[in-house]
This record gives C-alpha cells, sequence and structure tokens, in this order.
C-alpha cells in the first residue's frame, strides 16, 4: 500500500483570537441527546491520553496537539526507504530521517548505529543528508544546534506502535513531522521547537538552503482558550481504508496470540481489523454502493463524537456472478514444506467448492523453475476431478522465482481472459520471496486495464505467524488492486474463500472514493483508517466487493462544544465507476445531527469494539516493550471484561470470538 497518508487538518479549531462564529441566519437547536449507549473501552494510555500529553492510542494524534486533540495542518505522506516506527532496517542499522535533497527533512532511510547514547544523552549529528549520530539504535539525535562548528543535540526515542496509534514512555509525546519521515518521542510541547538550528544564518538553516525545520504547530499555553474559525463553510474531508482490502493482521494477531506469542505493535494495523471484521450488516440490491453513517457522542463536555461512514457493496449471488478466469501462482520452494503447504491445499479446495460449469482455472507452480500443472483447465463443477488432483500432488522443495511465476501466471490470464467476467490471479506464498520493480509494474498495468475490469490480484500469505514478512503480498496486491488475506488455519481458508469467496475475488465498484461533509465547527481527532484529505487527489481511490463494505471510524470534536446544533447536517458521499463500462456513478446520504443520533448504533458499537480490540493489542504490546508486564496483563484483564460485556450486548459471534483472544492472551501474558 501508499505509505500511510496520516493527513492531519485543522478542520476546526484554529489558534485566532476572534470568538466563535455562528450562522446567524437560523436558529440553533442545542443538542443534549445522544450519547454513546455503551461504555468506553478500558485502554490504558501510555505516555499520555493523546490531548497533547504523548502517545496517543485514539488513532493519529501525532504531536503538537492543541487541548483538543486538535493535530496542525498537514501532509504526513512519508517517502522513506524504511519506516521509523517499525525500525525495519539490517542489523545494525536505524531507520532515520534526512534532507533527500539538502534542504527540509523528506524521506527516510537506513544508517550505521556508529553510537550508544540513551534518551536525554548529549549527541553528535552529522548533518542533515547524511544523518548519522552517536545515539544507540533506539534513539535519534535531535533538537541539534552548531556548537563550535558542531552539531550538538540530545538523544530522542524513536515512537513505537504505529503511525495509527504511536505509543512513547511516559512523560513525552509522539511527534509525527517532516512528511512522516520524523516519529520521535518529545517532552510535551516540544513540537513547538524548530527541531534543529544550524545558527549558519538568519534563518537557522546551512548557507544556500532553504530552512530545513519550520514548526509545524503552535500548542496552547495554559492561559489561552481555544477559538473557531472565522469561516462557516463545511468541512469536505475524502478517505480511504485500503486499495487492497488488506485483511491479514487479526489473523496474524490471532495466530501470534494462539502460539503463546507477544504481539508487537507494529503487526497490528487498525484499519485492516475493520477490513476483516463485519461492520455493515446489509448490503443493496439495486445499486453497486450504498453510503451510510451512524453517530453518537462520546464526551459531551469537550464536544466529541464518533462517527462511522461506510459504503456497502451490492449484493452478489453464486449462482448470479459472472464466469472466472482463475490462474493460481503457487510459490512451492522448500520453505513451503510442512503446514505452509498444507494451508495452500487448504485454501484451493475451498475455493474448489465454489466453482461451476463455464469457469477457467490455470495452475502454476513455482519455485527454482514454472511448472504448469493446469493449463486453461474448464472445470466440470465445484470439486472438479482435475483440479482436486492436481492439489493433492503439489509438493515442496527448491529455491524461489517469483518473477518467473508471476510472469508465467499472467501470461496464461491474458490468453484466457474472459470478457465481462471475474480475471484473477492468485499469488499463495509464505512471503519469504521479494517483488522486483518489473514484477510490480507487469501487476499494475495488468490491473489497469481501461478495457473491462482488468486482472486483478489476490494475495493469500500463509504459514505461521512469528516469521511472517507481509510486505511481499501487501506490496503486490496494492499494485493488483486485490484482496490480501493470511491463512493461520483450515478454517480461515474455509472463511476466506468459503464464505467470503466472492468478496475476494469480485468487484462491484471502481475507482470509490468516499465523501464526508462535516458542519464548519468540526474536526478530525482520530481517524481510524489509511488516509484523508481535503484534496481528493491526495486519497488513493479503492475498489467495492459485492457483499462487503468500505467501513471509516473516526473520532470527531468540535472546536466549541456550544457550536454544535441540532440542526446542522452531515452529509457522506461515495463517487464510483462501473466495474463494465466505466460510466461514473455515485450515492449520497444527509442527516440533521439531531436525527442521526437518534437512530440505530449497533454498527458503530460493533466498530468501536473492533478498532478497541486493535488499539488494546497495540497498548499492550507497547507496554510490554517498556517492561511493564504488569501493567500490559491489567490492560488485557480489563479489555477482557468489556469485550466480555460486549459480546454479550452485540450476541455478534465476532466479538465472541475477540472476547476469547483476549481472554486467552490474558493467560499469554500471565504465563
Amino acid at each position: 500500500m501508499r505509505r500511510l497518508s496520516l493527513l492531519t487538518l485543522v478542520a476546526a479549531c484554529l489558534l485566532t483570537l476572534p470568538a466563535c462564529k455562528s450562522d446567524a441566519s437560523k436558529p440553533k437547536v442545542a443538542l443534549t441527546w445522544g450519547d454513546a449507549e455503551w461504555p468506553e473501552a478500558p485502554i490504558p494510555q501510555p505516555g499520555g491520553n493523546g490531548n497533547g500529553g504523548g502517545g496517543d492510542t485514539d488513532g493519529d494524534d501525532t504531536g503538537g496537539a492543541s487541548s483538543l486533540g486538535f493535530t496542525p495542518a498537514g501532509d504526513f505522506s512519508s517517502s522513506s526507504q524504511c519506516d521509523p516506527f517499525a525500525q525495519d532496517c539490517p542489523e545494525g542499522e536505524k531507520c532515520v530521517a534526512y534532507a533527500s535533497t539538502g534542504g527540509s527533512f523528506d524521506a527516510n532511510k537506513c544508517v550505521p548505529i556508529t553510537g550508544a547514547g540513551m534518551t536525554g544523552d548529549m549527541c553528535d549529528y552529522a548533518g542533515f543528508t547524511e544523518a548519522t549520530d552517536d545515539c544507540d539504535q533506539a534513539n535519534y539525535c535531535w533538537d541539534v544546534s552548531d556548537q563550535m562548528g558542531s552539531l550538538i543535540g540530545s538523544c530522542a526515542q524513536f515512537c513505537m506502535g504505529t503511525p495509527d496509534s504511536p505509543i512513547c514512555p511516559d512523560g513525552s509525546e509522539c511527534l509525527i513531522d517532516f512528511d512522516g519521515s520524523i516519529a520521535l518521542c518529545i517532552e510535551p510541547g516540544g513540537g513547538t521547537d524548530t527541531g534543529t538550528d544550524t545558527g549558519t544564518d538568519e534563518s537557522g538553516a546551512p548557507d544556500g538552503t532553504d530552512p530545513p525545520f519550520e514548526p509545524q504547530s503552535v500548542p496552547l499555553a495554559d492561559e489561552q482558550v481555544p477559538v473557531c474559525p472565522d469561516t462557516t463553510d463545511p468541512i469536505v474531508l475524502y478517505m480511504s481504508n485500503d486499495d487492497s482490502n488488506s485483511q491479514a493482521s487479526p489473523a496474524v494477531v490471532r495466530r501470534l496470540i494462539h502460539d503463546g506469542q507477544i504481539v508487537s505493535p507494529d503487526r497490528v494495523r487498525i484499519y485492516e481489523f475493520l477490513n476483516y471484521y463485519t461492520i455493515v450488516e446489509s448490503n443493496p440490491v439495486d445499486k453497486a454502493a450504498e453510503v451510510g453513517i451512524e453517530m453518537r457522542r462520546t464526551d459531551a463536555e469537550q464536544g466529541e463524537f464518533t462517527l462511522l461512514l461506510y459504503a456497502a457493496g451490492q449484493q452478489l449471488r453464486q449462482e448470479d456472478r459472472p464466469p472466472l478466469n482463475l490462474v493460481f501462482s503457487l510459490d512451492t520452494s522448500g520453505s513451503m514444506g510442512g503446514e505452509r503447504l498444507d494451508l495452500v491445499k487448504d485454501s484451493m479446495v475451498a475455493l474448489a467448492h465454489q466453482l461451476r460449469v463455464g469457469d477457467v482455472i490455470s495452475l502454476v507452480e513455482w519455485s527454482s523453475s514454472q511448472t504448469v500443472v493446469l493449463d486453461k483447465h474448464a472445470v466440470t463443477g465445484p470439486d472438479d476431478p482435475a483440479l482436486v488432483a492436481a492439489i493433492a500432488g503439489l509438493t515442496s522443495g527448491g529455491s524461489t522465482d517469483l518473477h518467473g511465476g508471476l510472469v508465467k501466471a499472467y501470461g496464461l490470464a491474458q490468453a484466457t481472459y474472459i470478457a465481462n467476467g471475474i480475471n484473477r490471479v492468485v499469488l499463495m506464498s509464505d512471503g519469504g520471496a521479494n517483488a522486483g520493480v518489473t514484477d510490480l509494474e507487469l501487476i499494475a498495468s495488468a490491473a489497469e486495464a481501461e478495457d473491462g475490469n482488468g486482472i486483478y490480484m489476490v494475495g493469500v500469505g500463509v504459514g505461521d505467524a512469528s516469521g511472517y514478512n507481509d510486505s511481499l503480498m501487501d506490496t503486490v496486491t496494492d499494485a493488483g488492486k486485490g484482496a490480501y488475506v493470511f491463512i493461520d488455519a483450515p478454517a480461515e481458508a474455509e472463511l476466506q474463500f468459503g464464505e467470503r469467496f466472492l468478496s475476494n475475488v469480485a468487484v462491484v465498484a471502481r475507482d470509490v472514493r468516499m465523501r464526508v461533509t462535516l458542519p464548519w465547527y468540526f474536526g478530525i481527532k482520530s481517524f481510524h483508517g489509511e488516509e484523508y484529505s481535503s484534496d481528493p487527489a491526495e486519497v488513493e481511490p479503492q475498489h467495492l466487493a459485492p457483499n462487503d463494505a468500505m467501513s471509516f471510524h473516526q473520532i470527531i470534536g468540535a472546536c466549541d462544544p456550544d457550536s454544535v446544533d441540532a440542526s446542522d447536517t452531515i452529509e457522506a458521499h461515495v463517487d464510483y465507476l462501473d466495474p463494465l463500462t466505466l460510466a461514473p456513478m455515485s450515492d449520497s446520504l444527509t442527516l440533521e445531527l439531531g436525527a442521526l443520533v437518534k437512530q440505530d448504533a449497533a454498527q458503530l458499537y460493533k466498530a468501536d469494539v473492533v478498532v478497541s480490540f486493535a488499539k488494546a493489542i497495540i497498548v499492550i504490546g507497547a507496554l510490554w516493550q517498556q517492561a511493564q508486564p504488569i501493567e500490559a496483563l491489567a490492560a488485557a484483564e480489563a479489555m477482557s471484561e468489556w469485550l466480555d460485556a460486549a459480546a454479550l450486548q452485540l450476541d455478534d459471534p465476532e466479538v465472541m470470538d475477540m472476547a476469547a483472544l483476549m481472554g486467552e492472551y490474558v493467560l499469554v501474558l500471565g504465563g
């Protein structure tokens, strides 16, 4: 996927002197109802509560926040070559920010670890471009100044967790700045610093360059109060979850817990939890996409609301689907032996149950070479004997040649392309291979075919979670605009290729982009999706599957709680293309706030549970990493009790599964 574009907009409260404005053309209707019927999840807040106090587990409050939790304007879309949160560099190196063009920080790279300086220690800095220092692997030299010709600063710890939910030690907050290249734990209010000042000219920049650092935020002083903008123009935002419908993270987390392991925060991607679990319970029958809104007030004093927006895909029955042209590209290298190959077979057997006359199947297995096991085979119906025999005969061995396997698979898919059908390449692997640039160009060009629905990629990761690296599947399925799932057990294979078969292989709407229009006084405090922006060009469109939905869960707040007007409206809107004709289409829904918060919100409650479950896993892992096992266990126990209550209230099997998994995690942590 594109590196997370965590856009943080001060859409509502700005630091200006005029008092809050209101629309005098209509009488204001105070909103005195609409509070959530369910209790807030008992998630501790390591390093603060997200309101300028530190690592926020409520989403994308990324440092330098005002007292209301709004974050400064700026596009945190990183152009990184490594991930400062994951710290995914080779051993002996760390991922740091640097100025790739000699000006401001604008990217990340891996540099050697050359020192042992710990948090707060004085450090020597080599400069913006080289970006090396003498801090240890967990720290970066920050707040640098020119002292007698040397750049001297102090070591600041890298933020843990994820960009969705950054985590810092108590007493510090996560500053995310400079297009996301900086992610450091600093003292509250540290976001006002210019960060690094060489003192070499009046601007604080090295001679001949642009100023490398500009303050991105001005947190409120104790005596100040937030005030609202002069304009009453509505706030219009565009959003996206994930353009490959990634669902892997919950299955990876579950397998880690089943295996008795502690889940690292970087294994949790909240939007994938929203993709994985069923939030929306009904789908339209007469349109490709239908929008919906649910909302409740969760903090009346702060003017805070929880909002669920969604676009539900059209219902599609198995007997009504178009014919399939499926080409399986199967990794059968030596690393796929044992359980991994068994899970590939389980997945393919589950899928074989869904086939019917008219479907065409090809099968390529690859290790050091490629073997076409089935070539344009027209199946005879469910559980086609030739396909079942081919599945049973799969064996593992040899090295990995992903490129050859992909070229062969796409060649077969193009040779048997079915106009107005479902054309897919299904890649199954343990993630041990690497996709090259030419492979991604091949996948993307096939998916972007303008005459029809293209050949999309479905990525299937298999195996135990501890050694699994999902970057391969995530990368290729993003390029291929298809689903990405992780199969950790036979039951998951049956779920993804039985019950969710059509959702994972079919498309009912192309290039879907969701839009929300909010009253002028609202701003997003926490967004539990992949990206949002006031500029539609900054948000990657995605495809919508049948019998499925895109769900966007967020916390919004008013700059002045007294500004909230029950007669104001929220509009949800979706634009998309017909998957075959590419004709532009849309759907909209507009509701008054007063009416909206009275409507049923069971789906919002479920979304709250999903988000809270994912955030709790992040926080528990962060506490464990901070050598606080007692606190981690206490957090798991409190969440287990809360999830048990939610499962009873919602009577939902998936919530029951979450509650059971959290109970199992309590035992893992206690043991």
